[in-house]
């Protein structure tokens, strides 16, 4: 889905990430991201240290940025504005970044492509969306959605490790300390998911030591709970803990 950046930003700009950005370990900002960030009370010529929220990324919620001019000498060129520190550690050659501003906050993304879920944007926009335009867009929606295939690689999992994991659990979430009522399902067990605790998408092995039967509450927030580093050390120490059934 495209996103109106408006209903997000005040003011706003688009810019692909070069290579000369990244060796330089400095951003020349656009035009357009330069006004969005003097909107937003930003004056590189202040040499200023800020932070700035990161969007659509669930392991990086702020980045800590200078904003300053570069005055290369004697070449008499007009002095760049350039954005250091956590953008330039975030940010890769190619990739294809919106910066704007909300008020005196200022956000940053890496552009979702078209096939972006729409949870996740949704997500993002009521963070930082501006309700009243939200509102307009969400009333103006229709009520069927357009379809579109879409070629999608997953990894095969095994059967039996999810089947092994559910029964090692005995119908109860494996996170300590967790009391979350549980539903049933059809066959009367308790409705549980097999989560990776280091996830496959980053290296993580498809094994009995790697996963953890947990309740959805407890899965969602392992994926997007604010303090999920924390909670996947306790979880991966608990399931090392843990003897095969």
């Amino acid at each position: 889905m495209s996103i109106d950046w408006g209903t997000v930003f005040d003011n706003f700009g688009f810019k692909v990430v070069t290579s000369t950005d990244i060796e330089k370990s400095a951003y020349v900002v656009t035009e357009a991201q330069r006004a969005a960030l003097t909107a937003a009370g930003k004056d590189p010529g202040d040499r200023s240290i800020f932070d700035i929220d990161v969007l659509f990324d669930p392991s990086v919620r702020s980045l800590e940025v200078s904003y300053y001019n570069s005055v290369r000498s004697g070449s008499g060129r007009t002095p760049e504005p350039r954005i250091g520190k956590g953008l330039i550690k975030w940010a890769g050659i190619g990739d294809h970044i919106v910066l704007g501003n909300k008020g005196g906050d200022v956000m940053v993304a890496r552009v979702p492509d078209e096939g972006a879920p729409a949870a996740a944007v949704g997500a993002e926009l009521a963070r930082k969306g501006d309700l009243g335009s939200l509102l307009k867009k969400a009333e103006a929606a229709s009520g069927k959605p357009a379809k579109k295939n879409r070629e999608v690689t997953e990894f095969l999992r095994s059967p039996y490790v999810v089947a092994v994991a559910l029964i090692r659990a005995k119908d109860a979430c494996e996170m300590p300390a967790c009391t979350r009522g549980l539903f049933k399902r059809d066959d009367g067990r308790n409705f549980l998911e097999v989560h990776h605790i280091l996830p496959l998408s980053e290296g993580g092995d498809d094994t009995l030591a790697n996963v953890a039967a947990l309740c959805p509450t407890c899965h969602r927030e392992m994926h997007h709970g604010a303090n999920r580093k924390a909670r996947t050390k306790t979880l991966m120490d608990t399931i090392a803990a843990k003897a095969t059934p």
